[in-house]
């Protein structure tokens, strides 16, 4: 198997909301990701890294700040990342930069 297909097969397979709109950080009204948010399906959370990569390979990042009703939204309500991503510790490539993602939009785990 392909890395993708096996990763994808561990996942729960959820219903296929490709018409909802998924609010994240990058998208108008909602900041971060927590556990108030509806579940991403995979095909979604895809979209949206790659929509994010867009983004910061045009140099045009929305993921740029955060504020005190963002960190206190993610205390009180905790995280809800949509991807989790195993990447290198190479501190020249954050993910969260390169996929221009907001704190709780995803769950980065770094091997050396």
């Amino acid at each position: 198997l392909k890395p993708f297909a096996q990763v994808k097969s561990l996942c729960r397979i959820l219903p296929d909301r490709s018409t909802m709109a998924v609010p994240t950080a990058s998208a108008p009204g909602r900041k971060v990701r927590t556990t108030a948010d509806a579940p991403v399906p995979p095909n979604e959370a895809l979209k949206l890294l790659k929509e994010g990569n867009t983004r910061f390979m045009n140099g045009e990042p929305t993921a740029t700040q955060t504020d005190k009703i963002m960190r206190r939204e993610l205390v009180d309500l905790g995280q809800a990342p949509h991807t989790a991503i195993l990447g290198c510790a190479d501190s020249r490539a954050p993910l969260e930069t390169v996929f221009d993602a907001m704190p709780g939009d995803i769950f980065v785990l770094r091997n050396a």
